[in-house]
């Protein structure tokens, strides 16, 4: 695969409509095969434009801003199941403009939105997931959604962060004071808010569970090599269930190297696109 510099790629922009009218925005990279990235929670599709900048030079790259954050409006009623309308709609534009079904990824809870895309009958070319915190050990949030969703309400979002960190990332209280050490952790506490209502659709997730073993999609799962044990978890559940799954690690990264190390998840995936 050839390496570019990320500056390089020119970003086009642009707006579509989900089914349930919500606008959602899209950056769109480079020409090729197509792909579609989907974020995770506490972040925007500019925490993936590094990987895709990369992806560009061989691929045609669609970076979906998830709604309720960016560049994408939002709408009161909320599910998995609407998010994964939403990305059925990107799926659709992605198609139109390149005439092929894209490859779909998905990280974190966007990648509990992508499979439920799927599971609901998305077709796609092959699937990508980074560490969806499926709860397949017991809840993800649990008891400790209503303290989380407490302090958001009373605007205390470093309080809520810190709680998800420790409860729902499961970080140790030192890796949660480098967090909060980094540039990062202001867009951290602008985006708690939208955590709640996805914690509380990360849990409810366990009653498709066992409906992944039906799911014939091609699929890549990459693991961080320092991940949280739940994470890792979770990839080992659906490399169980998925019939047509490889898992690949990610050496020396954990569940954010689209940040730390955007050549490499690229590598990976131009490398799984192309079999």
């Amino acid at each position: 695969m050839t390496h570019i510099d990320p500056h390089l790629p020119t970003i086009r922009t642009e707006t579509i409509t989900s089914i349930d009218g919500t606008p959602l925005g899209i950056r769109h990279l480079g020409s090729g095969s197509p792909i579609v990235l989907v974020h995770g929670s506490v972040s925007t599709g500019e925490s993936w434009l590094p990987v895709a900048s990369f992806l560009a030079a061989d691929h045609s790259v669609f970076v979906l801003d998830r709604r309720g954050r960016g560049l994408s409006g939002d709408a009161h009623d909320y599910t998995v199941s609407t998010e994964a309308a939403d990305i059925a709609a990107v799926v659709a534009r992605a198609s139109e403009e390149t005439g092929a079904p894209p490859t779909l990824l998905g990280h974190s809870y966007g990648a509990i939105c992508t499979l439920e895309a799927v599971r609901l009958g998305l077709d796609v070319a092959a699937l990508v997931l980074y560490e969806p915190p499926l709860p397949v050990d017991g809840p993800v949030a649990g008891n400790y959604l209503a303290p989380y969703a407490a302090a958001v309400a009373a605007s205390d979002y470093d309080a809520a962060m810190r709680i998800a960190l420790e409860h729902f990332v499961r970080l140790s209280r030192a890796e949660i004071e480098m967090m909060v050490a980094t540039p990062m952790w202001g867009e951290f506490l602008h985006l708690a808010p939208s955590w709640t209502r996805e914690l509380a659709e990360t849990d409810r997730s366990v009653t498709h569970l066992s409906e992944y073993g039906s799911l014939a999609v091609r699929s890549l799962l990459l693991v961080g090599e320092y991940s949280p044990a739940h994470l890792v978890g979770a990839s080992a559940f659906l490399e169980s269930k998925l019939p047509n799954a490889t898992r690949q690690v990610l050496e020396g990264q954990g569940h954010s190297a689209n940040v730390m190390t955007p050549s490499l998840i690229a590598d990976a995936i131009h490398s799984f696109m192309v079999q």
